[in-house]
């Protein structure tokens, strides 16, 4: 939680006069792009940062993913042609959460959810639309994932560890069996 602490200091020590502004959202934009789950972090706990982090962003208004583009073909598939300022104003936010819901599955453990992450990218390939639309939604998708423990136990037990076994010759025609 310590990049929680030096979030909070950048907001909280330099926001307020304005004077540091442009720091505050590179840093800001630094650790949102830094943040990753832990490897042993509980999903929820990583939620919990990620929307922190989300929050801070929002504060400086430092925004990712309200694209029009993205928000009128969203509204073109609910069949409005011609939106209007407040029809897109309202689409926005929608397209705002799916994008970050896709951006916190990128950034969850690959060793935990590599599988379930594939599985999405397949899923695009097939003109599918697969992910879930909020974090909320993504991250019980995530909690209640089940890794697939036939065919990881290779993959789940190599630490980067080896033992090798070597022959000394020793008993080489002696005709003793171990």
């Amino acid at each position: 939680m310590t990049l929680l602490k030096e979030i909070k200091k950048i907001v909280y020590t330099g926001g307020g006069d304005n004077l540091h502004v442009k720091h505050n959202k590179a840093m800001a934009h630094i650790s949102f792009m830094v943040l990753r789950q832990e490897k042993h972090q509980d999903i929820q706990d990583f939620s919990d940062q990620y929307m922190s982090v989300r929050k801070v962003c929002d504060e400086l208004e430092l925004t990712f993913g309200r694209c029009e583009s993205d928000t009128r073909a969203l509204l073109k598939t609910e069949g409005i042609k011609e939106p209007t300022e407040e029809q897109l104003k309202d689409a926005l936010n929608p397209v705002e959460e799916e994008h970050h819901t896709i951006i916190f599955l990128y950034k969850s453990d690959r060793q935990k959810f590599g599988k379930y992450i594939t599985e999405k990218e397949n899923e695009i390939i097939q003109k599918k639309d697969p992910f879930p639309k909020t974090i909320e939604d993504m991250c019980r998708v995530l909690a209640g994932w089940k890794k697939d423990s036939k065919h990881n136990r290779a993959y789940d037990a190599n630490d980067g560890v080896a033992f090798a076994t070597t022959d000394t010759g020793t008993n080489k025609g002696k005709g003793k069996k171990r």
